[in-house]
């Protein structure tokens, strides 16, 4: 198969896909956006990677402003027209597309549909859902009116795609009930996965650590965007109330405000640094006693955090603020991974932080508790097992290892 795996942000997870189904000697090209702000994955074409890939970051002619909700459209649009250009002249056989707002996601779609290609949409969050939360906070009525009008381009993507990919099975009931109504048959659970072979476990002293997390006080890290569905104040909870170093690993609005408050409040234990590139990221996360994830209440059923399977690959503790039904809070209790407390309540949060420095044979138990299941759970081969089939009952082409299979050797 000609594949293009589009993903907006540039993930980890999903370029190790476009590697692997490269390697099985499908010709793949995978697709970002390098202007969009946040930890990338390895975006660019790199030594040792199969023959069969390719790489493209697309680029726009100014920075994108996550901000600014009109400048941030116009230039969702200008990105639309580029990635839909590249799918008119790759021509693919299929094109799997993740995290791009409604407005590219659309674009995709009626490229695809223009030079034949099968397209598969691969959701991370209920988007419309997402714009009207954040419209309303400042609009009622341009909430609810923008909710409409993204829902109904939304349900028309999931109705019109070849196949969807889900991220937890709470999607196809949303999907499935009113008022989207949608048969979802065509839907498929394929959780996102952490990338194990890219972190390996290393000692928390480390010499990375050493210089950017200097002395000898707990440390509380966390790495990943900070956007409206986080609440950094959380963050600076913790400052306030523990004994310990809280580094936030992050760029953005967000981040530098943090920062400044911080800096209001004479937290000397708040520490903001810009991301850091993916080669040292496990010896970033591997400095860190414990691993702080959080997400808003209200985003807790659609979105799930992928920090949290870094962090479960990387083997340290995970203190969390995550709604309980969201999947990612549901893996770590159910693992024994990590301590987990609703958004809202601070007490709990202090308390359960509190206990995981306090417990070192609590942390270093739940640490390995998370790295076993990384090992179990985030099996390149498999995942891409299931994306290969997927794909190809998508375009109407046998999966390679399928193909293989019904390869009748004769004795001589």
């Amino acid at each position: 198969m000609k594949i293009i795996v589009h993903d907006f942000s540039g993930h980890a997870f999903t370029s190790q896909l476009a590697r692997a189904l490269a390697g099985r000697g499908h010709d793949v090209l995978y697709a970002s956006f390098g202007g969009f702000q946040t930890p990338k994955g390895k975006t660019t074409r790199r030594d040792g990677d199969p023959e069969t890939f390719r790489a493209r970051e697309l680029v726009l002619p100014e920075a994108f402003d996550k901000d600014n909700l009109l400048r941030r459209r116009r230039q969702q649009i200008a990105y639309a027209r580029a990635i839909s250009g590249l799918v008119q002249e790759e021509k693919p056989d299929v094109v799997l597309s993740a995290n791009a707002p409604l407005e590219v996601a659309q674009a995709i779609y009626r490229a695809s549909r223009s030079v034949g290609s099968a397209y598969v949409f691969w959701v991370q969050d209920i988007y419309s859902e997402a714009i009207e939360r954040i419209l309303s906070k400042r609009s009622r009525i341009v909430g609810y009116v923008a909710g409409i009008y993204y829902r109904f381009m939304e349900r028309a993507l999931l109705a019109n795609s070849d196949a969807a990919v889900v991220i937890a099975e709470e999607f196809r009931s949303v999907f499935q009930n009113a008022p989207w109504s949608l048969d979802v048959s065509r839907v498929n659970v394929i959780e996102n996965w952490g990338i194990i072979a890219d972190v390996p476990l290393l000692p928390r002293d480390n010499d990375w650590a050493k210089i950017n997390m200097p002395g000898d006080r707990p440390r509380i890290v966390y790495s990943g965007t900070l956007a409206r569905k986080h609440n950094p104040n959380l963050l600076l909870e913790l400052a306030r109330k523990l004994d310990a170093d809280i580094y936030v690993f992050s760029e953005g609005s967000a981040p530098t405000a943090l920062a400044a408050q911080a800096a209001q409040e004479g937290l000397a234990n708040l520490h903001v640094r810009p991301w850091v590139p993916v080669e040292e990221l496990p010896s970033m996360l591997a400095g860190a006693d414990v691993l702080f994830a959080l997400i808003e209440p209200d985003a807790g059923i659609f979105s799930v955090p992928s920090k949290v399977l870094s962090y479960l690959s990387a083997g340290r503790a995970i203190l969390a603020a995550i709604p309980g039904h969201n999947l990612a809070a549901r893996n770590v209790l159910r693992e024994k991974a990590g301590l987990v407390s609703e958004p809202g309540d601070l007490e709990a949060l202090v308390t359960n932080a509190s206990r995981l420095l306090e417990d070192v044979a609590l942390r270093k138990r739940m640490g390995e508790n998370g790295r076993r299941f990384a090992e179990r759970a985030f099996d390149i081969d498999n995942i891409a097992d299931r994306f290969e089939g997927l794909l190809g009952s998508s375009c109407g082409v046998r999966p390679v290892q399928e193909q293989r299979s019904r390869v009748k050797v004769v004795a001589p």
